[in-house]
């Protein structure tokens, strides 16, 4: 038996849908079980059984990209999926990985490979890549926006209190405030025993920042009626 013949074979193991779901549910299973890892079990023998259970993952999924590489040659390099795989399991599987479990998680990241396989997820990746560009627009004004409230709070509040004292602080408590947590009792009522007009500022940063996050919401339902429309058109 020749070369080709032999990654011909070695191809359609790759290649079959139920080598997919093994590798899904492997990476599945794996996800669990660092999960348990940053648990502290007395059981001794059940960490040394989960963590020789991720080793095992990790040998198989480096023996799954060997096959490929073996069964696609030089063409293994030129899908953008094989090669995010093999540079994920390239850095898990570096020694210092096994202290810094933060890196073994990007394992995870190797399920979006199969999204394609079920619609529902698919449709999501492309409704969340379609609004992209809306979100980004979205993410730039209410930047300015939260500067220019920022700069004002030091100015008007900075002198008195320290959380308002310089730019970085200023937008942290800004941003607990356009997050609604707490932001009356911890925030607002604070500033306005000293400064009793200070509910004007603050209720204009609030109203004007969910009037951004509204119109962002409109614009996203404005581009997904187009396209349906764009659809409906071309059928």
């Amino acid at each position: 038996m020749n070369i080709l013949e032999e990654r011909s074979k070695a191809r359609k193991v790759v290649e079959d849908k139920n080598f997919d779901y093994l590798i899904m549910f492997l990476i599945c299973m794996d996800a669990v079980v660092l999960g348990l890892l940053t648990v502290d079990f007395v059981d001794v023998d059940f960490v040394i059984m989960l963590f020789l259970f991720d080793r095992l993952c990790m040998a198989i999924f480096i023996v799954e990209m060997l096959l490929k590489m073996y069964a696609y040659g030089p063409r293994f390099f030129k899908s953008g999926w094989n090669v995010f795989d093999l540079t994920v399991i390239t850095l898990s599987s570096l020694p210092v990985v096994n202290y810094l479990i933060v890196l073994r998680t990007f394992r995870l990241f190797r399920l979006l490979r199969y999204i394609g396989r079920f619609k529902s997820m698919k449709n999501i990746i492309n409704i969340f890549l379609m609004i992209l560009p809306n979100f980004a627009a979205m993410t730039a004004v209410l930047g300015v926006f939260m500067y220019v409230f920022g700069v004002l709070a030091v100015s008007l509040f900075g002198e008195v209190f320290v959380e308002f004292a310089d730019l970085p602080s200023a937008l942290f408590v800004l941003l607990q405030t356009f997050s609604l947590d707490a932001w009356i009792s911890a925030v607002v009522r604070p500033v306005m025993a000293v400064y009793p007009h200070a509910w004007v500022f603050f209720l204009s940063f609030v109203m004007v920042s969910f009037l951004i996050i509204i119109s962002f919401l409109l614009s996203v339902i404005s581009l997904m009626v187009r396209k349906e429309f764009k659809i409906t058109s071309n059928l």
